[in-house]
């Protein structure tokens, strides 16, 4: 009886990591994602859904997105962007192979938090989407390498989600509500690319220094941020660094980490 015991969750293991790899099969890479061909109608992508990997519908003047978008289980590669989507329905988020979505221009009312069921998304962009917060869902987004939450009116208090995204490889908060950052901020290590333009920041976390894999910071036109945290100087591996609009004083700037001062603009 154990020997079969055993055996069966031999079996079970087994067929847990094939069924694993045979799901990893089905995504592709973004340069394979390119070579495919680029359905632009939706009447036509649902005819064929076995076929369908990359579904294009940007400014196709969309309200609504059609619940038959299910059917496109394939699917890996979404653009809504440039429509008047205010809504979207139950299916998309079914679909466990998509990797990248745009919405940006569209006017979302809410954003559902069944997004965290798309458990492959790579890349989301939401900008000028005007949603009004990050659902609890999105959390779940893990394997997220690249948001963009640009141009919206998001406050600090309605992003929280973004710093349980830990695998984030670059984030652009840019023109939005943020006066100051979690210092949940230190969870996002593997983060390159950090831009918050245009805010009305006035704190900026020591937190910011654990971001050491960091390329590029932009803090420019944040005319209410006037000082800077210690752990900023830790940021050694910055490319650029743009402090544009930004009235730091001169003891202020002698926090700043030793780079090439060719690599920061003000």
């Amino acid at each position: 009886m154990k020997f079969l015991y055993s055996k069966f969750n031999y079996l079970l293991f087994f067929f847990l990591i094939f069924s694993n790899a045979i799901e990893a099969q089905k995504l592709l890479k973004d340069k394979d994602l390119d070579t495919c061909r680029v359905f632009s109608s939706f009447q036509e992508a649902i005819s064929m859904p076995d076929e369908v990997y990359v579904l294009d519908l940007s400014g196709s003047n969309l309200s609504t997105l059609p619940d038959e978008i299910i059917k496109l289980t394939k699917l890996q590669k979404l653009n809504l962007a440039n429509n008047f989507i205010s809504f979207l329905p139950s299916g998309l988020f079914k679909l466990k192979n998509l990797q990248l979505l745009n919405l940006e221009e569209n006017k979302l009312d809410s954003l559902s938090s069944e997004i965290g069921n798309l458990s492959n998304l790579l890349a989301l962009n939401l900008t000028r989407t005007k949603i009004p917060d990050l659902p609890e869902g999105f959390a779940n987004l893990i394997k997220l390498e690249r948001l963009n939450l640009s141009w919206n009116n998001l406050s600090e208090d309605k992003i929280k989600a973004v710093y349980k995204l830990s695998k984030l490889k670059d984030l652009n908060l840019q023109r939005n509500q943020l006066t100051k950052l979690d210092p949940g901020i230190k969870n996002l290590s593997e983060l390159q690319y950090l831009n918050l333009n245009f805010n009305p920041l006035i704190l900026i976390p020591d937190e910011i220094g654990n971001l050491q894999n960091l390329i590029e910071l932009d803090l420019g036109k944040n005319s209410e941020l006037r000082s800077l945290p210690e752990g900023i100087k830790n940021l050694i591996n910055l490319e650029y660094l743009n402090l544009e609009g930004v009235p730091l004083s001169t003891e202020e700037k002698t926090k700043l980490p030793k780079i090439d001062p060719e690599l920061i603009e003000y």
